[in-house]
């Protein structure tokens, strides 16, 4: 992002790599169903392990970058970020002068709603 001609983030590269996780989530099950056998699981589980876990936390970075709270963007999430990678990213695209974001240390579970019993 720009401000008077002059770099103030990389928000944009973060959007990019966005972008190429999600062709390459893509591209990865559409060969899935070309496959099968061993190369099939690891395909699968490259794509529903590492590539979605690179997205979520490029994700959080980048709604970090944008002024989000943690809670705004996952308020329903079972497991922990790896806040470390999230930092790096941060680092790497982030403003020179941000604040470090509110980064809970663990997650708490969803409240869930008790079902209501009919009454007569």
């Amino acid at each position: 992002m720009y401000k008077d001609n002059v770099i103030v983030d990389r928000r944009e590269m973060l959007r990019v790599k966005l972008k190429s996780l999600a062709e390459e989530s893509r591209i990865i099950r559409r060969e899935e169903l070309r496959t099968h056998g061993a190369l099939r699981f690891e395909l699968r589980n490259h794509r529903a392990v590492q590539v979605r876990r690179e997205a979520r936390h490029t994700l959080l970075a980048y709604g970090f970058i944008r002024g989000l709270k943690y809670r705004e963007m996952e308020p329903n999430a079972f497991t922990v970020p790896d806040w470390e990678r999230v930092k790096k990213m941060l680092k790497a695209y982030g403003p020179l002068k941000m604040e470090a974001p509110e980064m809970p240390l663990k997650v708490m579970a969803p409240q869930t709603r008790t079902p209501r019993l009919a009454t007569t």
